[in-house]
C-alpha cells in the first residue's frame, strides 16, 4: 500500500501550485502598468483642466470688464435723466437704447465663445449675471419711456413705476448673482484676478419707493416732454410763376483749354509756313434788372500765319493747351417747389383765382394734432387796383412724426395788375409753428 503507486498524484500537485504562483505574478504585473498609465492619465487630465479654466477666466474678467463700462451711463440715467443740461429728450432715449443694446451684446459673446466653466454652476451664474443686466436695461427703458410719453394718460405712470421697479431688482439680482460667482471660485488662485461689479453702487435709488418718485420727475420733467412742430417744407403756385425778378445773382467762372496744332513744313530752298487755329465757343447768360435773359452762343476762331527761313526741315508738333476763359452771369437756382428767397418778386400769368400749393412736414417728435394752414394774400400798398386782403384755412390730417402731407389750399380771388404780399402759415394750438413769405404779382 505504500509502494511507488501511493506517490503518483504529487507531480500533477506541485504544477498547479506553479500555475497559481504565474498567474499572480502575472496580474501583479498587469495591475502595476495599468495603474501607471491611470496615473499619468490622471496627471496630465489635471493639466488640461487648469488651463481650461484659465481661460474661461481670462474671458469672464474681460466681459465683466467690459460690461462695467456701462455703469456710468447707468448711473447717469438714473441720477440725470430729469436735468436739461444733461439729457434732453433725444439723448435720453438714445443712452437707453445704447444700454440695451451693449449689455445684450455682452451676453451674446459670452454665450458664443462656449467655453468650458470650472463648474456648471459657475458657468450657470454667469450667464444669469448678463442675463439680468440685459433685462434690466430693458425694463428701465421702457419704465422711462412710458413715464414721459404718456402724460396725458394716467394709468401708464404705474406701469412706468413697474418697469422701474423691476429693472432695479434684475440689476440688483445680477450683481448678487456675480458675488455667488466670484465666491463660487475662492478655492481657484486664478479667479482672484475676477473685476468688482460696479453696476449698482447704492441699492436704495433702485428701491420701488424710489424709482415711483422718480417715475414722478421724469413725468412733469419739461426736458423731456413731447412735443409737435410743423415746418414748411415747398410752396407753389397755381399757375405757376412765369418768371421770378430780383433774384439775387452769382458769378461762374469757366477755364477752357482750346488745344492747337503747329505745322512747320521747309522746302528748298528755304519756306516756313505756320498756321494756328483756336476756336473756342462761349456761351453767356447775363441777368438785367433782376430778369434772367440767355444770350445765344457764338463761335470765334483766329487764323495767324507766319513765314520764317530756318533750315530745310519738316516736323508736326502739338503746341501746348492755350487758356481760354469765359465769365457767365446766372441767377440763382430755382424750381417751382422751392420757395423764392426774400426780395424777390414771383410774376403770375393774369388770373382771377390763385391757388397755393404747401407741403408741410411734423420734424417733432409727437403726433400733430389740431394742425392747419392759413394762406393769406394781402395787396402791396402802391396797388391801386382796389384789390382787397383775402385767405383761405385748411386743416391737417393727423400727422406722426416724420410723415409730411401735400395741402392744395382753397383759391384766392386776386385781381390784375396788382401786387400781393402772400403770407403761408402751418400752426396748430401746442406746438412749433412755421410762416413763409412770398411777394408776387398778378399781370394784367
Amino acid at each position: 500500500m505504500l509502494g511507488p503507486r501511493s506517490r503518483g498524484p504529487l507531480p500533477s500537485t506541485r504544477r498547479e501550485r506553479w500555475r497559481v504562483i504565474v498567474v499572480v505574478v502575472v496580474c501583479l504585473l498587469v495591475g502595476l502598468v495599468v495603474g501607471e498609465v491611470a496615473d499619468q492619465v490622471v496627471k496630465s487630465s489635471s493639466g488640461v483642466g487648469r488651463r481650461t479654466d484659465k481661460t474661461w477666466l481670462a474671458a469672464v474678467s474681460a466681459i465683466v470688464a467690459e460690461s462695467n463700462t456701462l455703469a456710468p451711463t447707468l448711473d447717469a440715467i438714473r441720477s440725470d435723466a430729469t436735468d436739461p443740461a444733461v439729457f434732453d429728450r433725444v439723448t435720453l432715449e438714445f443712452s437707453l437704447r445704447q444700454l440695451a443694446q451693449d449689455a445684450e451684446t455682452d451676453a451674446n459673446i459670452y454665450r458664443l465663445l462656449g467655453l468650458a466653466a470650472p463648474s456648471n454652476r459657475a458657468d450657470l451664474l454667469m450667464t444669469a449675471v448678463l442675463g439680468l443686466r440685459h433685462a434690466g436695461a430693458e425694463n428701465l427703458a421702457a419704465g422711462v419711456e412710458l413715464a414721459i410719453s404718456g402724460r396725458d394718460e394716467p394709468s401708464t405712470l404705474p406701469r412706468a413705476r413697474q418697469f422701474l421697479a423691476t429693472a432695479g431688482s434684475r440689476f440688483a439680482a445680477a450683481d448678487a448673482g456675480y458675488h455667488a460667482l466670484v465666491f463660487s471660485l475662492a478655492k481657484n488662485v486664478d479667479a482672484l484676478s475676477l473685476p468688482s461689479s460696479v453696476w449698482v453702487r447704492s441699492p436704495a435709488v433702485w428701491s420701488a419707493s424710489a424709482v415711483g418718485a422718480w417715475a414722478n420727475e421724469l413725468r412733469s420733467a419739461a426736458s423731456l416732454a413731447l412735443s409737435a412742430a410743423l415746418s414748411i417744407v415747398a410752396v407753389t403756385l397755381e399757375p405757376p410763376p412765369l418768371e421770378i425778378t430780383g433774384l439775387p445773382t452769382t458769378t461762374t467762372t469757366t477755364t477752357t483749354l482750346a488745344p492747337t496744332t503747329s505745322t512747320t513744313t521747309t522746302l528748298a530752298p528755304t519756306t516756313s509756313t505756320t498756321t494756328t487755329l483756336a476756336p473756342t465757343t462761349s456761351t453767356t447768360t447775363v441777368a438785367r434788372g433782376g430778369h434772367a435773359r440767355r444770350q445765344p452762343p457764338t463761335t470765334t476762331s483766329s487764323p495767324t500765319t507766319t513765314t520764317s527761313s530756318p533750315s530745310a526741315t519738316t516736323s508736326t508738333s502739338a503746341a501746348p493747351a492755350k487758356p481760354t476763359t469765359s465769365t457767365m452771369t446766372l441767377p440763382a437756382p430755382t424750381t417751382s417747389l422751392q420757395i423764392p428767397p426774400a426780395g424777390s418778386v414771383s410774376v403770375v400769368a393774369a388770373t382771377s383765382r390763385l391757388e397755393v400749393v404747401v407741403v408741410v412736414k411734423n420734424i417733432g417728435d409727437t403726433i400733430a394734432k389740431g394742425a392747419y394752414v392759413t394762406a393769406v394774400a394781402s395787396p402791396a400798398r402802391s396797388s391801386h387796383t382796389g384789390a382787397a386782403r383775402v385767405g383761405a384755412r385748411h386743416g391737417l390730417l393727423t400727422l406722426s412724426p416724420g410723415s409730411s402731407e401735400y395741402v392744395v389750399m382753397p383759391k384766392l380771388v386776386v385781381k390784375h395788375a396788382t401786387r400781393y404780399e402772400l403770407i403761408v402759415i402751418a400752426a396748430m394750438p401746442n406746438g412749433r409753428s412755421d410762416q413763409r413769405s412770398i411777394a408776387l404779382y398778378v399781370s394784367s
